[in-house]
């Protein structure tokens, strides 16, 4: 994640304008945090969420510029990529971004240090079957990314129990993530309110392009609904797997991965082969199909 962004910086001046503006409005140097580290700063929620938000929205500016703007008719992220989406959608700008995704991150940061928690990803189980898991062990589903892949948040404790026994009740095999917390479950309440108090006096916008919700997998146009949804994706599970399709019956198959790494790109072709994602994040990356 140290690098994030460089090469657009150095080759596109709107990213150098993007990045510049959003240190003004952080009131830190955010080039030298996403170029240089360290890694454990980089990592914390209140400023790896800004350096995502920023890195991915340069991006999607950039392929606008170059591609076209007209040329993309939806917009969605998973989980802090969905902030980075509205924006793109025109739900607020840039700078409301940037400031909405520093206190975001801040709270969630603060809610992780007060309760803790884990996550654990379940590979190759199905729905039900991570249910059946989940009441057993007190534990919830936080992510339903795709067929045979979704994550789990809880308790320490509770996310070890299920762990071990997740074999035997799913058939599925797992995989513990190195977070700082239970990220997308009820142990995010704390964040969840002071999150919903603070964008009390933000307006929201109709978006100028088709979005999609992770709470409930649908389409969104309403200000005052994608408000309530944004509040409460911070505790709901993101419901990828459904926005995947929604976007399909929408005969939307194209996509642009906009940022860090390939995670949507590996999904999307675990979900359908009908999907062509491009990942775009740097220089050099691919623009055409």
């Amino acid at each position: 994640m140290v690098g994030m962004g460089r090469s657009l910086v150095e080759h596109y001046e709107t990213a150098a304008k993007l990045f510049r503006k959003a240190s003004d409005i952080l009131k830190y140097d955010l080039e030298q945090l996403c170029f240089e580290g360290p890694i454990e700063k980089l990592t914390e929620s209140r400023y790896c969420q800004p350096a995502l938000f920023v890195h991915q929205f340069a991006a999607a500016r950039i392929l606008q510029e170059c591609v076209g703007q007209n040329q993309f008719e939806l917009a969605m992220g998973l989980s802090i990529g969905e902030m980075t989406a509205l924006a793109i959608a025109g739900i607020f700008d840039f700078e409301t971004g940037v400031k909405i995704v520093q206190k975001r991150g801040s709270f969630i940061q603060d809610a992780c240090a007060m309760a803790g928690g884990g996550m654990v990803s379940i590979l190759g189980a199905t729905v039900d079957s991570v249910k059946k898991l989940c009441n057993l062990c007190g534990v919830e589903m936080s992510n339903i990314n795709g067929p045979g892949q979704i994550v789990l948040s809880g308790e320490r404790d509770k996310i070890r129990h299920a762990t071990e026994i997740a074999t035997a009740i799913t058939g599925g095999k797992t995989m513990t993530l190195n977070v700082a917390g239970a990220f997308h479950s009820s142990l995010m309440e704390p964040a969840r309110d002071r999150f919903a108090k603070f964008l009390q006096e933000i307006p929201f916008r109709a978006p100028k392009m088709k979005a999609v919700s992770n709470v409930t997998g649908k389409l969104m146009s309403d200000p005052e609904q994608i408000k309530a949804l944004l509040i409460q994706q911070i505790v709901s599970p993101v419901h990828w797997w459904d926005c995947m399709n929604t976007a399909k019956n929408e005969n939307i198959t194209r996509f642009y991965q906009c940022g860090t790494g390939k995670t949507l790109v590996n999904m999307a072709s675990r979900i359908d082969d009908v999907f062509q994602v491009l990942p775009f994040g740097e220089y050099g990356d691919r623009m055409d199909f």
